[in-house]
């Protein structure tokens, strides 16, 4: 009965422990707070701001070339204008109507708020319209 061969028993639970703790580690790689699926969902998200506070710089950038070339079509700082501009930097931003212009007697600079949809998600900006500075946070008021 020496000569038999084969696996034993001992043998396939152990390999079969094994190959349970390799597929834990797995999925717990693949899910949870820090797995490959969240860090790559919050990379999208990332992404998606990034591409649309890079479609405003472009949009005001090419405002203040207008200004400095004196062209009179889309050279002022103001929702108009960015509005005009950015469906031709950036098909994939959809701007909503609440690009509008925040008074001056509310901040202590005036400001355009200029709110778009990319992928689904909803961003917002505020551009200073006197320099062009852009900003992912709600300018505070005057005192």
């Amino acid at each position: 009965m020496k000569d038999q061969k084969g696996i034993t028993l001992i043998a396939l639970v152990i390999t079969i422990i094994v190959l349970l703790i390799l597929a834990g580690v797995s999925i717990a790689m693949l899910t949870g707070e820090n797995g490959i699926l969240t860090k790559a969902t919050s990379a999208g998200e990332k992404s998606a701001e990034a591409e649309f506070e890079e479609s405003v710089k472009l949009v005001v950038a090419e405002i203040v070339l207008n200004q400095k070339t004196g062209e009179t079509d889309n050279s002022k700082m103001d929702a108009a204008s960015i509005k005009a501009l950015m469906p031709k930097i950036n098909d994939n931003i959809k701007l909503t109507d609440s690009t509008t212009d925040v008074s001056a007697n509310e901040t202590n600079a005036a400001h355009v708020v200029v709110e778009g949809t990319i992928n689904g998600k909803t961003i917002t900006r505020y551009v200073e319209t006197s320099s062009g500075n852009i900003s992912a946070t709600a300018p505070k008021k005057a005192e």
